[in-house]
């Protein structure tokens, strides 16, 4: 919501007051001092929108529409208003009339498109797109969001003549936009097309070894053998195992009349090559890549997969590999495939089992996959092996808080606090409290989550994700809401643009029946980061109380095949 109310803020704070009148259309006249009202009200109004209260800024803002009736600023702010609302109806009826008194402004036409794809009105966004472009062909932007939508409603000509449109304005378009065209280009069997996109794909991503093939096995299926062999025979150089690849280009060189021995023989297994592939030295590779990519912000994608498929080759040839398997854990915790990295853990525990570390790792890999169970499991197995060891106990603890199970939580919260070295900081006991409060909140023991809570804000009041399970609790008591609003504020505050946070203050705007807010949050929790189980059910609770159901199943069907294997979703939101 934010990036929409950051335009209004700026037309008032910048042009000064009254700001309302030097943008006024003949349809709203007004006196300096209702243009000068208006202003201030338009002001409160966004204050209260940014606050989250669309309610309340919708107040402010038809008062400043009875001052400069027609104002066009004032009916967009009303738009944006009513659709935090949920009221897609009411915010179309002020987008329509804003671009209507003043159609020379083509943010207008976009805001009005835009509503009008999220009311389900795909062809009158259409036409109102198809407008923007023909009264403002300089508006890049409109060209591409143009083709998106031709190309959702299945016209894929007419989005791939949009597309282009919009290349021939564009220096340097997105990767994305060559990709959607790609599609395009082969759903109307286009090959001329296919051929320069895929050649801009390889020029601006070198590295996606995928483009270079698709071109060489087109120019094959086209009987072009010598162009399709310049592509095709540096990939089989570069993937010897391949053998499909290795027959297509021994088969080209044959119809290109070029000798296949020499268009091979980097690729010709010999002894040197067997050296090379042996598991050692692939894993001596792999780690090279990896450690230089470990701390880089953001890591290199292409290098990480190419290390990942050196790891792969090893174990293919030797599976117990132990530093195969450790370094391949690792390397798919750091490329975000949480679940994989669990599950190689787990096979390095069968043959290496009593290091206390790598049984905590495979817990916190399944933790966050969500596969909270699991987690619990090897939590807990691994505790029989090394009953003193406080990650353990603490990955227990969290994993049978979120699998639904508040008492075997609160004995792993309290065998954790016990386990916490003396020598430790403030916060990791904070959280371990606030954890246990949680607990016992679910184990209807009101006091002793009171004194929970108060020793953890007493240690680390600031602490996000302290705030969060306080907050939390106080929600599943359904009591005091306010103040579990105000700290679940001060836990977004406090760790910006997290998932976690973002989604406990939906959740507690859901419980308040702050709908509009609510799904507000969530979204930007889904946004965040990879959607939980619990946060994709509560969405579809959200979009249920607002009416949408169908957008509702479709969150829900997204919730049950996030949670399988674990089928069971709590009612409540996690910690």
């Amino acid at each position: 919501m934010g990036c929409r109310w950051g335009p209004i803020v700026l037309c008032v704070l910048w042009v000064g007051l009254p700001p309302l009148a030097a943008a006024a259309t003949p349809q709203s006249s007004g006196s300096s001092a209702d243009s000068t009202e208006a202003a201030r009200y338009l002001i409160q109004g966004t204050t209260e929108a940014q606050l989250g209260d669309p309610e309340e800024a919708i107040s402010y803002f038809e008062a400043a529409l009875e001052r400069m009736p027609g104002d066009p600023t004032v009916l967009l702010a009303l738009a944006d208003a009513y659709e935090d609302t949920g009221d897609l109806a009411t915010a179309l009826f002020y987008a329509r009339q804003a671009q209507q008194h003043d159609s020379a402004r083509p943010y207008h036409f976009r805001r009005l498109a835009e509503l009008q794809r999220a009311a389900g009105e795909p062809a009158a966004a259409l036409r109102t797109y198809s407008e923007l472009v023909s009264q403002f062909p300089q508006q890049h932007a409109a060209h591409r969001d143009r083709a998106q939508l031709l190309t959702t409603l299945g016209r894929s000509q007419a989005a791939v003549s949009a597309y282009e449109t919009y290349l021939t304005h564009t220096p340097q378009p997105a990767v994305s936009v060559y990709r959607q065209m790609l599609s395009l280009y082969e759903k109307t069997g286009d090959r001329g097309g296919i051929e320069k996109t895929l050649h801009t794909l390889i020029e601006r991503r070198p590295n996606r070894s995928s483009y270079q093939r698709r071109l060489g096995t087109l120019y094959a299926d086209d009987d072009r053998p010598k162009q399709a062999l310049a592509l095709l025979a540096p990939l089989a150089k570069q993937h010897p195992d391949d053998e499909k690849l290795r027959r297509r280009v021994e088969r080209l060189a044959r119809e290109a009349g070029a000798a296949v021995p020499e268009i091979l023989q980097d690729a010709q297994p010999d002894s040197l090559s067997k050296q090379t592939k042996s598991p050692d030295a692939l894993i001596r590779r792999a780690r090279s890549i990896y450690d230089a990519e470990r701390t880089a912000t953001p890591p290199d994608t292409s290098r990480l997969r190419a290390a990942d498929d050196l790891l792969r080759r090893a174990l293919d040839r030797a599976p117990a590999h132990p530093d195969a398997l450790s370094l391949r854990a690792r390397l798919s915790e750091r490329m975000g495939h949480p679940e994989r990295a669990g599950r190689l853990w787990e096979r390095l525990l069968e043959t290496q089992p009593r290091d206390p570390g790598r049984w905590a790792r495979a817990a916190s890999a399944y933790q966050q996959a969500y596969r909270f169970r699991h987690a619990a499991a090897i939590a807990e197995e691994g505790l029989l092996l090394f009953p003193g060891h406080a990650p353990l106990a603490q990955t227990a603890a969290h994993a049978r808080l979120r699998s639904g199970r508040p008492a075997q939580a609160a004995e792993h919260f309290r065998t954790a606090l016990e386990l916490l070295p003396d020598t430790s900081s403030a916060s990791p006991e904070a959280v371990l409290r606030a954890g246990l409060g949680l607990a016992y909140v679910r184990l209807d023991r009101p006091q002793d989550a009171r004194a929970a809570f108060e020793a953890a804000e007493s240690l680390a009041p600031n602490h996000p994700e302290v705030l969060r399970l306080h907050a939390h609790g106080l929600a599943d008591w359904g009591e005091r809401l306010d103040q579990a609003l105000e700290l679940a504020k001060r836990s977004v505050k406090q760790a910006p643009g997290q998932s976690r946070p973002l989604h406990t203050l939906g959740w507690v705007q859901f419980q308040r029946k702050e709908l509009a807010a609510a799904r507000r949050h969530l979204r930007a929790a889904l946004k965040a980061g990879p959607p939980s189980p619990d946060l994709l059910k509560h969405l579809g609770d959200v979009e249920q109380a607002l009416g949408n159901d169908a957008a509702a199943r479709t969150y829900r069907k997204r919730a049950s095949q996030r949670s399988s294997p674990q089928k069971n979703i709590q009612s409540a939101p996690n910690s």
